[in-house]
């Protein structure tokens, strides 16, 4: 993938307008700045024509030479300027007799020109810099040259005024330009983002197509080419679903005929070796049988049809329901399986068979993996706490056991499907935590472990988030009806403590 495809468009589109105004802003200056300068010295030197045509005038033929009418304190008085020193000078072209002046002016100019038709030229004389408008007057048989002359600070003055305010001028333009760029392709996307968190927010069972109709017209195709890839996947999955769930259905009764008549052959035959043999094949089929119901499961978690409507669910019921279905496993096991739970509330939206399956899910879990190897027993303790309180309203159902623990490289392998560490028992299918984070995440459910193996035992726990007015509601009819909150605890032995 090129650099230039993984950049931000909206910052993508901003740079190369700040690269094209730089130009543009670069190209403007120098033009604003050539073409002001040009009409700058074009009016100064209009002005200093203006002073030369007026001394000119005052050059008169008088007892036979050219003479200046004017006093030397009227001649500064005529010619005086702020901000720049003036020079001038007259000189009689007939003997090159300088008549009047106040400054040295340097050589004089190409005489080639016509009379009374103003002409420039620019010297420089040591550190100065000179403009000098000079023009051939005829007075009497002679021809005067009349000259004057300026500095330039001005024409610098004006030339970096000009330039500045250019550049200034420029530099408001640019960031206008580049504001409102910014801000308009910000709310041109706007709805690109409001399309990628409503694809961030859909589960894996959602397969609705996005809106493009807010999306601008530039994007649409991508956005519908996007919802015939979501509507390819969708069909693909559906097909998948529908495999799965009928090759789980039909594998249903042999697996039962299988176990059924494992039994009566254990029955049949109370010892020897064929009893061992039909008791290794009921145990495969009574795993095959739970496999089997995982799929189920599991195939029903991920369906997106309203086939498991969901309703208000209170997990602290269907948790002792599930823990009163596992106790004779449990005894067996000889591992201690416990509830707590603070006594409040813990509703929650959802479907009340699959949050079943996921409560069971996580106890067979424990069960499998709570007892350490080389050690007789075991705990695990399924614990409810309901939060409805401020502005987040939470419930998080937790299992811990008192086993092996986990290694922190394989909590997140754990939810895979069909994933069994090397460490585990052959009992697992590598389904129970896949089907715990499909149902959770169904529901707005989020699952994490925590485990060390140096320290004995796994907690896994599910934090569901509910909505505020279910929230309330439950509050408030369980304040109602219940003043005082109490702990409740149920183990395998059937005991309830208060």
């Amino acid at each position: 993938m090129s650099k230039n495809a993984t950049q931000s468009l909206k910052l993508t589109l901003t740079r190369r307008l700040v690269i094209g105004l730089l130009f543009i802003g670069l190209f403007g200056a120098i033009v604003a700045y050539g073409v002001g300068t040009r009409f700058a010295n074009r009016a100064y030197d209009r002005s200093l024509f203006d002073d030369v045509k007026v001394l000119a005038k005052q050059v008169r033929w008088a007892q036979g030479s050219a003479q200046i009418t004017l006093s030397p304190d009227a001649l500064i008085w005529l010619l005086a300027d702020e901000g720049d020193d003036v020079i001038y000078r007259v000189t009689d072209l007939s003997n090159h007799r300088v008549l009047t002046g106040n400054g040295n002016l340097g050589d004089l100019p190409d005489l080639d020109i016509n009379d009374d038709e103003p002409y420039f030229r620019s010297v420089a004389l040591g550190d100065t810099r000179l403009r000098i408008a000079y023009v051939k007057h005829r007075v009497g048989p002679v021809t005067a040259l009349v000259e004057i002359a300026e500095t330039t600070r001005k024409r610098v003055e004006l030339s970096r005024g000009i330039l500045i305010g250019t550049v200034s001028m420029m530099s408001v333009i640019m960031l206008v330009s580049v504001g409102l760029v910014w801000s308009g392709v910000g709310r041109a996307l706007a709805p690109l983002k409001e399309l990628e968190a409503d694809a961030a927010r859909r589960s894996i069972g959602d397969m609705q197509p996005l809106d493009p109709r807010s999306a601008p017209a530039e994007v649409r195709g991508l956005i519908e080419a996007i919802n015939h890839m979501i509507a390819r996947v969708a069909q693909a999955i559906a097909v998948q679903r529908h495999f799965l769930a009928n090759a789980a259905h039909q594998l249903k009764t042999p697996i039962a005929g299988l176990r059924l008549q494992a039994q009566l052959a254990l029955k049949a035959e109370p010892s020897g070796a064929a009893h061992d043999s039909m008791r290794e094949v009921e145990r495969r089929a009574t795993h095959s049988a739970h496999l089997i119901e995982q799929l189920l499961t599991l195939a029903r978690a991920e369906a997106s049809d309203d086939s498991l409507p969901a309703g208000e669910v209170d997990l602290a019921r269907v948790a002792q329901e599930v823990i009163e279905r596992r106790l004779p496993d449990a005894i067996a096991r000889g591992i201690d399986l416990g509830f707590e739970s603070d006594g409040g509330p813990c509703v929650i939206v959802a479907n009340d068979v699959l949050i079943g399956e996921l409560i069971g899910n996580l106890v067979d879990n424990g069960l499998l993996h709570g007892r350490k190897s080389g050690r007789e027993g075991g705990h695990v303790t399924v614990a409810l706490e309901c939060d409805h309180r401020g502005a987040g309203h939470y419930v998080t159902l937790a299992v811990s056991d008192d086993g092996a623990g986990l290694p922190i490289e394989q909590r997140e392998q754990v939810f895979r499907r069909f994933w069994r560490s090397d460490a585990s028992t052959s009992e697992g299918a590598g389904l129970g935590l896949a089907i715990v984070k499909e149902i959770a995440e169904r529901y707005r459910g989020t699952v994490s472990i925590a485990s060390r193996p140096e320290v004995d035992g796994t907690r896994v726990e599910v934090r569901f988030a509910i909505d505020a007015a279910v929230a309330t509601a439950v509050a408030t009819a369980h304040s109602t009806a219940h003043t005082n909150p109490h702990t409740t605890a149920l183990t395998t032995k059937g005991e309830r403590t208060t």
